[in-house]
């Protein structure tokens, strides 16, 4: 897939910083289109449409061969969460699947927390991801996510051995 069809597909957006990026930049330019690897080559990643992404070149540079941060938003009060890349990497490949990746203290940050992995995991292995809360008469809220098991399985790449992410 060619560099302006990327573009296009992104919508000339950055999928790193989220920022603008301009078609027209000059080649040496921080703020010109480059083509990212979600998952880069040096740690399993191939050159299929759904693993490259339109990035600045200052933060294709900045990030290098690191796989894509997902931290949970630091603002929310969790009482358990996991590490997303790991359960995508676990989910992905079994449709159908599912497991716990939060506890929350309340319903309604529970249910907030559903809306954002399933949009951080779309971005990230497209395919129908679903979230569900599940309350526990003891209080805490589990989060679920899960591909439908009619989704075709998915890859997320796998991090190199000793990598702490």
């Amino acid at each position: 897939m060619q560099a302006a069809a990327i573009a296009e597909r992104d919508g000339w957006w950055c999928w790193l910083c989220g920022g603008a990026v301009d078609p027209h930049a000059p080649k040496d330019s921080a703020v010109r289109g480059t083509v990212d690897h979600l998952v880069p080559r040096s740690r399993g990643g191939g050159n299929e449409p759904g693993n490259l992404r339109l990035a600045h070149k200052r933060c294709n540079v900045q990030r290098g061969s690191h796989l894509p941060e997902l931290q949970w938003p630091r603002e929310w009060p969790m009482l358990m969460t996991v590490h997303v890349w790991t359960a995508l990497a676990r989910l992905a490949p079994r449709p159908g699947t599912a497991e716990v990746v939060a506890l929350a203290p309340l319903g309604d940050l529970a249910d907030d927390a559903a809306a954002w992995v399933v949009e951080r995991a779309e971005a990230f292995v497209p395919g129908g991801w679903e979230a569900w809360t599940a309350p526990d008469p003891a209080g805490p809220v589990a989060v679920w996510l899960r591909r439908p098991a009619d989704a075709a399985p998915g890859v997320t790449g796998r991090p190199k051995v000793g990598d702490p992410g």
